[in-house]
């Protein structure tokens, strides 16, 4: 078994008791997205004004991030103040939604501006194809790629998922990003590949995730494909306490 990333602070049971906080505000948040009095304050400001978060949980989230410069499936600067760890599994509809939809504003919000960092973890839990897919995403980071390698398998993940030959599709990936064939696939069969997956989903099983996607953005859990306001908000707050 692959070993688990030994971070100090890692704790299901810190998490489950932010998840709940989370989870409330996201589905009032979520209400008032579908109908409301329009003149009313929303929830998304009145929550982006208070922390929820308390400085042992915020303690935890600055733990879990990684924060390595040479990390190829990071996104922004190694010191940003907040940073947005990502558990995906690329055979999960949710997760491509999310990666197409709110990954780009948060990159042009946060990410340019050097407050925001993004690090994606590999958390296969829907089967062998997600297996597959993950350990292909460390085989294109190896060759610098990861990102290109991420739009590509979520633009065509339908057919990947729906297709006879889903390899076949990955060596059209493969081609089409210019990647070395032989290279790709040697990483692939490689044992550090599945280490690295293997890290990456054994961390997201010890802090209580299982199901995808789930973020956890300073100690700030965010579980699903939530609405853009909910991201920015947890972003916002963030920043706000790392500027005190």
């Amino acid at each position: 078994m692959p070993k688990d990333g030994g971070k100090k602070g890692i704790s299901p049971l810190l998490l489950g008791g932010a998840v709940l906080t989370a989870l409330v505000i996201a589905v009032v948040v979520g209400i008032r997205l579908e109908g409301g009095d329009a003149d009313e304050e929303s929830p998304t400001e009145i929550a982006s004004t208070v922390d929820h978060i308390d400085p042992e949980q915020r303690e935890w989230g600055q733990a879990l991030a990684r924060r390595d410069a040479d990390d190829p499936m990071a996104l922004g600067e190694a010191d940003a103040p907040v940073v947005l760890v990502a558990y995906s599994d690329f055979a999960c509809p949710y997760c491509a939604k999310w990666a197409q939809e709110t990954q780009p504003e948060l990159v042009e919000r946060y990410v340019e501006s050097g407050d925001l960092r993004i690090e994606w973890r590999e958390f296969p839990y829907l089967g062998e194809l997600s297996q597959t897919l993950s350990v292909g995403a460390v085989a294109a980071g190896e060759q610098e790629a990861f990102w290109e390698y991420q739009e590509a398998v979520f633009e065509r993940q339908e057919e990947i998922k729906t297709s006879d030959d889903p390899d076949g599709i990955l060596d059209e990936i493969v081609e089409e990003l210019g990647l070395d064939a032989d290279r790709f696939h040697e990483a692939m069969e490689a044992d550090r590949s599945g280490i690295a997956v293997g890290h990456d989903f054994v961390e997201g099983q010890q802090i209580g995730v299982s199901a995808t996607p789930a973020f956890i953005v300073n100690g700030d859990p965010i579980m699903g494909a939530l609405p853009l306001d909910v991201f920015v908000r947890s972003v916002d707050t963030a920043l706000a306490v790392a500027e005190e």
